[in-house]
């Protein structure tokens, strides 16, 4: 286990409550995160990292499960999924709660991401896209959720011409059709996405073709292995930097790769003793700390923390 990792600073504590999935506004302050109780799910938002009297964002559709924020740092602006019963859509908001817009068409599209941090929202998304049942894949919609024509697939193949299942997409800055997700080759005709075999892959674009391969250079896309596991990519403001979940070291802990260095080791950032199970983390504007969510060993409940992972950059 690593020596003197960052330590942990818990953002909520109080409540019975099961926190996750936390995106940061772009004061590096204010927190979104699911929380869920008595059944339902909703958006919740602290305004420091003190984690004081969290509030919903959303109490008007109280009823409606409220997932996978992700915060456009430029526009002040949420996306997010709302779903009833089966039926998941992609919906913006202004960050103070206001504006709940539905993009039509976004049935069964996950994670969204804004394709750039642009003040003009109509940059649009990338999502995963699970309209194929069981065969995700990154597609690249607009402001309104239409599939921009020749982005339906952004993962592509890989090196061996086979089909990459992929979902939790990470846009690089500045890009729109340039993205880290979790991911996995279809190594046969029966293979299915299994969420907990994936690699962190990234793609590249030629001529309107995408190829993906792992981000890290030791993983063999013939079979899986464990040593490699990655899911919930983020990428640094700078694009320099890609932290991660992985259970290579027996349970979720969060991880950071330099992307400088393709045959670098992913540097180990969480203790599954003080954090376990971390999961989802997301880069802070000036790239110096990460959110995310772990279980709080003393109140035994999924909690928000962050980190400050100077040092390490």
């Amino acid at each position: 286990m690593p020596n003197n990792l960052p330590v942990v600073n818990w953002v909520t504590l109080e409540g019975d409550f099961k926190d996750y999935r936390p995106a940061i506004g772009p004061d590096g302050k204010k927190v979104v995160f699911e929380r869920s109780f008595n059944g339902e799910t909703q958006l919740y938002m602290v305004q420091d990292l003190q984690g004081n009297n969290p509030q919903p964002l959303l109490p008007q559709q109280a009823t409606l499960a409220q997932t996978r924020p992700d915060w456009n740092w430029m526009n002040n602006t949420i996306v997010l999924n709302i779903s009833d019963q089966d039926n998941v859509s992609v919906c913006t908001v202004n960050a103070d709660g206001s504006d709940l817009t539905k993009l039509s068409g976004t049935e069964r599209y996950y994670y969204p991401q804004w394709a750039s941090l642009s003040p003009d929202s109509n940059n649009g998304f990338v999502v995963m896209n699970n309209t194929d049942l069981g065969n995700p894949k990154s597609t690249l919609i607009d402001g309104l959720g239409n599939i921009i024509p020749g982005y339906i697939d952004m993962n592509g193949t890989d090196s061996n011409g086979k089909d990459i299942f992929g979902g939790m997409p990470a846009v690089f800055p500045g890009q729109s059709t340039l993205i880290a997700f979790a991911g996995q080759s279809k190594w046969t005709p029966a293979t299915k996405y299994n969420q907990d075999k994936n690699y962190i892959f990234l793609n590249t674009e030629n001529n309107g073709v995408f190829t993906s391969s792992p981000m890290e250079s030791s993983a063999s896309i013939t079979t899986f292995d464990p040593d490699f596991q990655g899911r919930a990519p983020a990428i640094s403001p700078d694009g320099k930097f890609i932290a991660f979940e992985s259970t290579r070291n027996h349970g979720y802990s969060i991880y950071l790769f330099n992307l400088s260095d393709p045959d670098a080791i992913a540097v180990q950032l969480t203790d599954t003793s003080v954090a376990p199970n971390a999961q989802h983390p997301k880069f802070s504007p000036d790239g110096q700390r990460l959110i995310f969510c772990a279980n709080n060993p003393e109140v035994r409940q999924r909690r928000i923390a962050w980190i400050d992972i100077s040092e390490y950059l």
